[in-house]
């Protein structure tokens, strides 16, 4: 069975506390991403090695300023309205929804992708999630978070080839990330672990 390992236990619980310092009433790709930069193991410090910019303040300055609704927003004359100011009563507590849909589908759909590569061997098959997992559904384009990289001059198709370079041993070719991965028996699984894990409290 699919279990967790500490990196992904211990992003997990870091993206608990950015969620709720950011005042979020439920978990999204932003919080993960901030998760992720705030944990800092091994792949995420080679990561942030190639994108020097890709800090935490900088995306949570990002998510505060809704750095990647500005554009959008400029064509349509407006600017993007202050962060709210968050009841520091209700920053005390976590949120109670588990992840937002665009979150949920992008760890359903980078799950999805893992698998098939693990399939293919393209990737190791590890025995635990770790995570490469979640910087991978992170990456996902559906997902907020590669369009505050985007925003902050980070290209997310860049950073997702360090993450699966980092995966391969030394001298294997770096996978192709698939787009319409097929699904199956254990990435429903891990859907199902997805759909059912409460960031830790």
């Amino acid at each position: 069975m699919l279990i967790y390992d500490q990196t992904f236990v211990a992003t997990m619980d870091a993206t608990r506390g950015e969620a709720t310092a950011l005042g979020a009433d439920a978990y999204g790709s932003e919080h993960l991403l901030l998760g992720l930069l705030t944990s800092a193991d091994a792949l995420t410090t080679r990561v942030v090695e190639e994108f020097p910019g890709l800090t935490a303040p900088a995306v949570r300055d990002a998510v505060r300023e809704a750095a990647d609704d500005a554009p959008h927003l400029a064509r349509l004359g407006l600017t993007a309205p202050p962060a709210p100011t968050t009841d520091p009563a209700r920053r005390a507590a976590p949120p109670r929804v588990k992840h937002r849909p665009e979150l949920q589908a992008a760890l359903n759909r980078a799950t999805a992708a893992w698998g098939h590569l693990r399939k293919a061997h393209a990737l190791p098959k590890e025995r635990q999630l770790s995570s490469a997992v979640l910087w991978l559904a992170v990456l996902e384009p559906s997902a907020r978070a590669p369009r505050l990289l985007s925003a902050l001059g980070i290209d997310p198709d860049a950073v997702r080839t360090v993450v699966l370079r980092t995966l391969v041993p030394a001298g294997t070719p770096v996978p192709t990330w698939p787009t319409d991965p097929p699904v199956d028996p254990l990435t429903r699984l891990a859907h199902r672990i997805f759909g059912r894990t409460h960031v830790a409290r």
